[in-house]
């Protein structure tokens, strides 16, 4: 795993390389072993660097105006012949690249049959071979998670120079990108590299404003700048002479669904985690893996330990708040299985690192499940440099709670014949937030009757977004104005209405998939692992676990009330009956408890009447209402806490 950053420009760039080593400084966490820069500028020799672990420098060059930086985590490979950026045989094309591909040896045995040479033994160097082979297709042939600039100095009879920038299918590794007016293109794998860049700018975009207060995240191809944008999963994007083209390679189709029995089906899931678990596990360093005890993760620490020759190394940590702790659950896997474990007791999660862990999104970010993210990435980082998680277990086989309830809800009006109407939101946003938040008998009826008679479809939205009659609430005037009537709602909106489904309670598995999973969870896993320099891979997450997961018919994931079916037929005779029954609980904190505190008076303190984004006056109310018991805004307020931090730390 890597930090990648650079930019190509059409005319040169003042001290272009002090700015590319500005980026590739950002990016240090992400890739300690080694730095590499490659830079030119109008045909003039600059210094040209790769840092090795010695710090013993040696020069490359590149045709003018192209500037690539890397910070390597080495993984495979661990030779200098592994530094990045790393070109072809004859430098005609260079590749920076975070992440990893699976299948690159049977993909360099191919290469090698048709007259390709390595000089390492990354899978990095499959890249560029790759792309002389087939052209920008090579995406398609990959299979891993990565994010990575291609740099082609257009050598061949009528070609051009041109810069490819990629991301995996599902999302697990992230990209941004800026494409400034004068044509030049900036890019890194986080956005704190990109705005080092001094043409990059830091205006806030307002509808990102709505879209973070919405959904607790801001989706791509959102950032919270104006001229910043993410580069979509299962996307990549061609610069060439200043323009710029994004195409999708990648897309998630439910309409296609298997016949075989479900014994049948059963078994060959098995085997694919099998086979996707055994090649996740290639490595030159020191492997472990993220053991919460629940499903996902028992999984596929069970599925490891029958592939391994040695003690699987483990790690998990609990809470003493027994309602969110489930080490219980992990040591049942551990002793199974007789995995070197290794758990940590956290009394209370502080609140105290969210500043330094704000700075690591470069965006605000609202999932307060990153503290605990965070502290399991550093208890890892002690023993091991890649962990296996569980993480897409939820999305692909209709493990979340908002997805079972809202199927719960739609069988129960189907059997009692309640109609399907859909129960808008009430034009009063207080009267609204309430509804919604209130802990009075009074608001608790009404919103189980509203979802008694919602639509699924209505229930899903409910629950997995903040209604913007109660957003706008917080705004001031000026962003309303600046919004002119336009709200981040439609981002699901238009997810839900054009998932490619024949089944519409595959809707809401299509939306987590293309939205909740890349912009919250591998978002949160990225930085907070890469924070301490962990690699972190997900296997069920493997495009070709997923695409079987949307063959199967919907039934087969979600059954009477009993989620992730084809996975526990599937797994249950290598976990207890335990894990097989345990209720998901997640990484859960306290954050309602602590928005009555000391957070509180911080965010209050950071908020008020002059701010240009925040009503400080519902704020203030918001606070009162939840201190006073009369209503639960925990997980508004937290938005509302970490917005104020990035907001302190990092607009202008």
């Amino acid at each position: 795993m890597c930090g990648i950053c650079g930019f190509v420009s059409l005319k040169p760039v003042p001290n272009g390389g002090q700015i590319l080593e500005w980026m590739v400084a950002s990016l240090r966490h992400r890739g300690p072993d080694a730095c590499g820069l490659i830079l030119e500028d109008s045909g003039q020799r600059m210094e040209s660097l790769t840092k090795t672990h010695e710090n013993q420098p040696y020069a490359q060059r590149l045709k003018p105006f192209a500037y690539l930086g890397h910070t390597r985590l080495s993984i495979i490979d661990l030779s200098e012949a592994g530094n990045q950026p790393m070109p072809n045989e004859n430098g005609s094309v260079w590749v920076i690249y975070n992440g990893e591909v699976y299948n690159f040896l049977e993909l360099r045995n191919l290469l090698e049959s048709k007259g390709h040479h390595f000089r390492s033994q990354t899978d990095t160097e499959v890249l560029v071979h790759a792309y002389e082979e087939w052209g920008e297709e090579f995406v398609t042939k990959l299979r891993g998670m990565f994010a990575f600039a291609l740099w082609d100095k257009g050598q061949g009879k009528g070609n051009k120079e041109k810069l490819i920038l990629v991301r995996d299918r599902l999302g697990i590794k992230p990209l941004y990108y800026a494409h400034l007016p004068n044509g030049t293109i900036v890019f890194a794998s986080e956005l704190n590299a990109i705005i080092q860049h001094p043409e990059v700018s830091r205006e806030i975009d307002p509808l990102a404003v709505d879209a973070y207060f919405a959904y607790g995240y801001i989706p791509a191809p959102l950032t919270i700048y104006n001229s910043v944008r993410k580069l979509p999963p299962a996307h990549y994007l061609i610069w060439e002479n200043g323009e710029i083209r994004l195409q999708r390679y990648w897309q998630l189709d439910f309409t296609k669904k298997r016949t075989e029995s479900e014994d049948e089906l059963a078994e060959e899931l098995r085997e694919r985690l099998i086979g996707t678990v055994k090649l996740h596990m290639i490595s030159d360093v020191p492997l472990g893996a993220f053991l919460s005890g629940g499903m996902d993760s028992s999984s596929v620490v069970a599925l490891m330990a029958q592939v391994s020759d040695r003690p699987i190394k483990t790690f998990s940590i609990g809470f003493e708040d027994e309602r969110f702790n489930e080490l219980p659950y992990a040591r049942l896997i551990a002793e199974r299985y007789g995995t070197e474990h290794h758990e940590f007791i956290v009394a209370s999660p502080t609140a105290s690192l969210m500043p330094e862990l704000v700075s690591y999104f470069g965006e605000p970010f609202a999932d307060s499940s990153a503290l605990p993210t965070y502290i399991v990435s550093k208890i890892a980082r002690e023993h091991v440099t890649v962990a296996l998680s569980g993480d897409g277990g939820d999305e692909i086989f209709a493990g979340y709670e908002w997805t079972r309830r809202s199927l719960i809800w739609s069988s129960w009006a189907n059997r009692h014949l309640v109609s399907w109407k859909s129960v808008t939101e009430d034009e009063n946003g207080w009267q609204e937030a309430l509804i919604r938040h209130g802990t009075g008998l009074r608001h608790r009826l009404i919103k189980a009757w509203r979802d008694l008679h919602s639509s699924p479809t209505a229930t899903f939205q409910r629950r997995t977004r903040t209604p913007f009659a109660i957003r706008s609430l917080i705004y001031s005037r000026d962003l309303l104005v600046s919004l002119n009537s336009k709200t981040a709602d439609y981002i699901q909106d238009e997810l839900l209405r054009n998932a490619l489904v024949n089944d519409w309670r595959e809707m809401f598995l299509y939306c987590d998939a293309m939205l909740y999973l890349p912009d919250d969870c591998l978002t949160k896993v990225d930085r907070m692992s890469m924070a301490v320099a962990l690699e972190v891979r997900p296997p069920l997450l493997d495009h070709t676990v997923v695409e079987f997961a949307a063959t199967l018919p919907f039934e087969m994931k979600w059954r009477n009330g009993v989620t992730k079916w084809i996975l526990k037929q599937a797994m249950k005779n290598d976990l207890p009956k335990e894990t097989m029954k345990q209720r998901k609980q997640g990484f859960s904190i306290p954050v309602a408890r602590w928005m009555k505190g000391q957070l509180a008076d911080e965010l209050l303190s950071r908020v008020n009447n002059r701010d240009e984004i925040l009503n400080a006056e519902s704020v203030k109310r918001m606070v009162e209402l939840h201190r006073s018991g009369k209503a639960n805004f925990g997980h508004l307020l937290w938005r509302l806490y970490v917005w104020s931090i990035w907001k302190e730390r990092f607009s202008l």
